[in-house]
């Protein structure tokens, strides 16, 4: 039955783990796994050994890889312009390769640089930029594109699988009418093999870099997999799950 499961943990590491723990339950792949993340800044770095170890004994993507694909920690420092840090991407982004990129490594790009019939749209600054604008908060959800219609809506497997994100300002009734930054994303398809826990980590640098744009608090980052599913490894994945739980194999 198509019946949603929903977890909600402090941080996005043990939620991932609580993911994989009900996945096991349900033949390793179900729709709408629906996971909140309550606390997107806490970070555990034993837990992130724990991920890093599997995917080099695995020869996959590390999880900074993967995170990076959504907001690319490693290109900005905190403070510094948008254009410098969109610069010091693109650098990266567009140095020469042996083969095309494929499209799953472009979410930061579809973001800032989204392609439409009339041109280029900065989808995240234009965001930020209505957020710091905006006098009052009208509980507006402003909407961040990935795939391209004429291109991505009939994909089954394989990327893009990150569909939108929704940046969520709301204002707490308080003497400082204190902003606070809430995020939802929603995928597709959604590899917890070797894409969620980096998707998850991404997606919490994320948030921070739009609260610390608009000068708000970071609020709750909540991600919903249209589909979940796992690709191979299983046990051993179980096993890390059980190590972050606290609980034996």
């Amino acid at each position: 039955m198509n019946i949603p499961i929903v977890i909600s943990e402090e941080s996005f590491q043990v939620a991932w783990a609580q993911a994989v723990k009900q996945l096991s339950a349900n033949s390793w792949d179900a729709w709408n796994l629906v996971v909140q993340i309550n606390n997107p800044e806490l970070f555990n770095n034993d837990f992130n050994t724990l991920l890093n170890e599997f995917a080099k004994r695995n020869n996959l993507r590390p999880p900074k890889h993967v995170a990076h694909t959504i907001f690319p920690q490693r290109f900005y420092i905190k403070g510094m312009s948008r254009n410098i840090f969109y610069r010091n991407y693109f650098r990266f982004f567009n140095r020469p390769r042996d083969k095309p990129r494929p499209g799953w490594g472009a979410y930061f790009k579809r973001m800032i640089k989204y392609q439409t019939k009339k041109g280029e749209i900065d989808q995240l600054g234009s965001i930020i930029d209505n957020i710091n604008n905006r006098a009052k908060n009208y509980k507006v959800c402003n909407t961040i594109v990935i795939p391209s219609p004429d291109k991505d809506l009939n994909r089954t497997r394989g990327g893009p699988c990150l569909n939108y994100i929704a940046i969520q300002p709301e204002v707490m009734n308080n003497s400082e009418n204190t902003r606070i930054i809430n995020l939802l994303a929603v995928y597709r398809n959604h590899d917890f093999t070797n894409r969620a826990y980096g998707n998850y980590m991404g997606l919490c640098n994320l948030i921070k870099y739009i609260a610390y744009e608009t000068n708000s608090k970071i609020g709750k980052l909540s991600c919903i997999s249209s589909h979940a599913y796992f690709q191979d490894h299983n046990s051993e994945l179980q096993k890390i799950s059980n190590s972050i739980l606290g609980e034996t194999s």
